[in-house]
């Protein structure tokens, strides 16, 4: 299934020809990422399927990957949401994201390290996370059943973390199959948009943390989101979008 939201280049024909096997779904505008997404998910479930895998469009896959995840979810009827490696798609070698550890305290997402805080044993099939990059996700249809589409209101970024933690909250295990791969182009589409990025990252980590971490971690967290966090972000978020300006400079 593929959702095109309210493209205008001529994506609905060039899929029809290319691949009519594929169900298109067809938006009359863009109703943003997450409402996109949610659609995409209600047709899954009125298929019947067991599992659902979000795909975004700018991801390459290695084959047998699905089948690799499907059996990570195989393992444990608790293992809700099943993740793969993600790689970067600039440097194939390069490991961009395996998962993350929460801090609610000041909104951290730490990227955890292979090797040092997930598959230290040579031997483990899966880690579990607290939460992982939505590129690429597979979840179990009774999960969703129990736990709800994603939050509309993110629109885009937070949105998988959101749903990651109201999944464990439910009792569901959120892992990282460790021999499934995918090749990630990192904001290859909201870098034409490096702004509306910066704003919905700043207030969606707000949004996350309001919707899921205690009043203790709110109590500390807020004040350090406003001192310290939104300063740096807003400092270090000016040089990565001159870095990308000068980039498409270049090009």
């Amino acid at each position: 299934m593929v959702i095109d939201n309210g493209s205008s280049d001529g994506s609905q024909t060039a899929i029809s020809q290319s691949f009519p096997d594929v169900y298109l779904l067809e938006n009359k505008r863009n109703i943003g990422y997450v409402k996109a997404v949610n659609k995409g998910i209600a047709n899954g479930l009125n298929m019947a399927v067991d599992y659902i895998w979000i795909f975004n469009n700018d991801v390459t896959v290695e084959e047998n990957s699905l089948r690799k995840l499907v059996e990570v979810g195989q393992q444990d009827e608790n293992i809700g949401v099943i993740a793969p490696v993600i790689y970067s798609y600039e440097n194939p070698e390069v490991i961009e994201n395996i998962g993350y550890q929460i801090n609610f305290w000041i909104g951290r997402l730490k990227k955890l390290k292979f090797g040092r805080d997930v598959f230290q044993n040579y031997n483990d099939t899966y880690a579990e996370v607290d939460s992982q990059l939505g590129c690429s996700t597979l979840i179990k249809s009774t999960v969703v059943e129990m736990v709800g589409n994603f939050q509309a209101i993110y629109n885009l970024y937070f949105e998988e973390t959101d749903f990651n933690v109201r999944a464990k909250k439910k009792g569901f295990r959120v892992v990282v199959a460790k021999d499934a791969k995918v090749w990630h182009k990192t904001a290859s589409t909201m870098n034409k948009f490096i702004l509306r990025r910066a704003y919905l990252l700043l207030r969606n980590l707000f949004l996350f943390e309001l919707f899921n971490a205690q009043l203790k971690h709110l109590l500390v967290f807020i004040p350090y989101y406003f001192v310290i966090h939104l300063p740096y972000f807003l400092f270090y978020g000016s040089i990565y979008g001159l870095k990308i300006k000068f980039k498409k400079g270049i090009e």
